[in-house]
């Protein structure tokens, strides 16, 4: 595994662990859940469950909270001529009446004669939440006197978050040896729905914003003929009134507060049609945290190019989106706060990491480069600076060296300041040829021009881009001296010698000043095959490895062989025509 991997997949890594522990301390708990409630959508209704309002109007029919206990007998009495389902009374009788023994005593024959299912309510005032419990402070009942046959209990408590939003309630409040379910499940159990206790609390799936559930106003059922509304139903009585004050905020709310029989009538809902939210599994959600760290490492391994990364990382960050709300949707809560967070903050730190380190690196061999190679080189370096080794490595290159014949004499003809000017000329134009073929301009060593092809990169064309490049140089010279002859400066010529083989290639110098070359028996037998010109006459010497290596159509014409200075076998050498 590459240094530059290995760094991108322990920052990534490091990010996991972090999320992981900001989770598991419940860092952005309150967050999470004001983001999930965003998440909701409405759901269907069961069509059987009706609320029968304690309404402003029944208040103005009725009159004054709280009403006679008679009232809520003749209500009953009606309700056992309809036949509901069960109906659950969201109306806590915790003390007697205040007209009498005998107000009591209507409402408790009328509970002794329903022939449904019947479920009072109990509360837990304060609710205290145990290890794996919850448990009641002290338990306000309804009064012994109406627990009848059809008749069970069952408490109203919810749980509210810090914000006061009611998104949870528990499932089972324990007093003393007594356990009673909350009111909305049991009216769920005793008309045969099968409910398992996976957990102490269930998270509340409401089917939309207040009013979603129908109402009926409760006058309506002392006054009116109801049967075609309520038969077969499940009725829900309580408190809708809002200065009645048994209202709570909702993630549903939108501003609207929603009345607590309202509340029981959505858990109700929620167990009829087997909806549920439930957090994913520990082990999943951490692994998702760590995958959603680890991608990004990947792709900043794989791709280079702003543009691919950002786009790439985007869609994750969108797909991992999609993908909670579809879960979501089947009940499951997938935690976006710490998913988001991982992927964002893995992605952050990869990009810095990217533009401090690897992107002084790219500086770094733009600086180095820019000096000895073409642009449309320096791009394909800075395009995967992998294949680039700035601490020296063996390739195989064509070494080429060109040299001014005669240039002492020269210099002895013209004031120092011609000279300067004639070899800038000179140079402008030769290292042209150079950088255009893509090569690399090692050094000038006086009146010499030393170049290489092979490296930083690898070039399969080498041989034949080098000796394009002396011949352009020989065409470029014709020209040149045309003018030096106009100036009436004297003419040049020169001498060119390529040879390929292996090489060490690298930075060279010291810790403050160091130059890219090659090093080796390659760059002394192209030293020398230039320095063979003036004994043969000629302006372009190749050795047999670079002819064997050209593939354009050249003209080459063989001079036998030279034994060449710091070699003891004799090579093959040629011209050019």
């Amino acid at each position: 595994m590459s240094r530059t991997r290995l760094t991108l997949l322990s920052i990534a890594l490091a990010v996991g662990v972090l999320v992981s522990l900001s989770f598991t301390v419940g860092l952005w708990n309150g967050f999470e859940t004001s983001l999930e409630d965003h998440l909701f959508s409405a759901k269907p209704v069961d069509r059987r469950i009706v609320i029968l309002a304690i309404d402003d109007a029944s208040l103005a029919k009725i009159g004054q909270w709280p009403w006679p206990r008679a009232t809520f007998a003749r209500a009953l009495e009606k309700l056992n001529a309809i036949k509901p389902v069960a109906v659950g009374i969201d109306v806590l009788f915790a003390d007697s009446s205040r007209l009498g023994a005998w107000d009591d005593e209507k409402l408790a024959m009328a509970l002794r004669k329903v022939t449904f299912p019947v479920v009072l309510p109990v509360e837990a005032s304060p609710l205290i939440a145990e290890k794996n419990s919850y448990r009641a402070g002290i338990l306000t009942s309804t009064l012994p006197l109406f627990v009848t046959k059809n008749v069970t209990l069952g408490h109203v408590n919810l749980i509210l978050d810090n914000d006061t939003t009611a998104r949870r309630l528990p499932l089972v409040v324990n007093s003393g040896e007594k356990k009673f379910n909350s009111l909305s499940e049991e009216v769920a159990i005793r008309i045969g729905v099968n409910i398992s206790h996976e957990a102490s609390t269930a998270r509340i799936v409401y089917a939309g914003s207040s009013g979603a559930i129908r109402r009926i106003s409760f006058y309506r059922l002392l006054d009116e003929d109801l049967t075609d509304d309520l038969r077969g139903k499940i009725v829900l009585l309580g408190a809708t009134a809002a200065d009645l004050h048994d209202e709570k905020a909702t993630p549903v709310s939108g501003g609207t507060e929603m009345p607590g029989v309202e509340i029981q009538a959505n858990v109700i809902n929620m167990f009829l049609r087997g909806y549920s939210l439930v957090p994913l599994s520990l082990p999943l959600l951490l692994g998702w945290i760590f995958l959603a760290t680890l991608l990004p490492a990947l792709i900043f391994d794989r791709f280079k190019k702003a543009i691919a990364l950002v786009s790439l990382n985007v869609l994750l960050g969108i797909g991992y989106i999609v993908a909670v709300i579809l879960l979501s949707e089947h009940g499951v809560s997938a935690n976006l706060t710490h998913i988001t967070l991982s992927w964002v903050l893995s992605s952050c730190a990869l990009f810095t990491y990217r533009y401090t380190t690897t992107g002084r690196e790219r500086r770094q061999l733009e600086e180095v480069f820019s000096k000895y190679v073409s642009r449309s080189v320096l791009d394909q370096i800075l395009q995967d600076p992998r294949q680039v080794k700035l601490g020296g490595e063996e390739r195989e290159v064509t070494v080429f060296f060109s040299d001014i014949r005669g240039f002492t004499t020269l210099s002895e003809k013209i004031p120092p300041q011609e000279l300067v000017r004639i070899l800038n000329r000179y140079f402008t134009v030769m290292t042209a040829h150079v950088l255009e073929n893509g090569g690399v301009v090692d050094k000038f060593i006086g009146d010499a021009i030393m170049a290489f092809w092979g490296a930083p990169i690898d070039d399969p064309d080498q041989a034949d881009r080098a000796v394009k490049t002396a011949l352009a140089m020989r065409m470029s010279l014709s020209k040149l001296n045309e003018e030096l002859r106009t100036a009436g400066d004297p003419e040049i010529r020169i001498g060119v010698g390529i040879f390929t083989g292996k090489a060490v290639v690298g930075n060279v110098g010291s810790s403050d000043r160091f130059d890219y070359t090659v090093m080796g028996d390659t760059v002394n037998v192209a030293s020398r095959l230039e320095g063979l010109n003036k004994e043969y006459k000629t302006d372009i010497i190749v050795g047999q490895t670079t002819k064997d290596k050209v593939r354009a159509s050249v003209n080459f014409k063989s001079l036998g062989t030279a034994n060449v200075k710091g070699r003891a076998e004799a090579i093959s050498i040629y011209t050019v025509e």
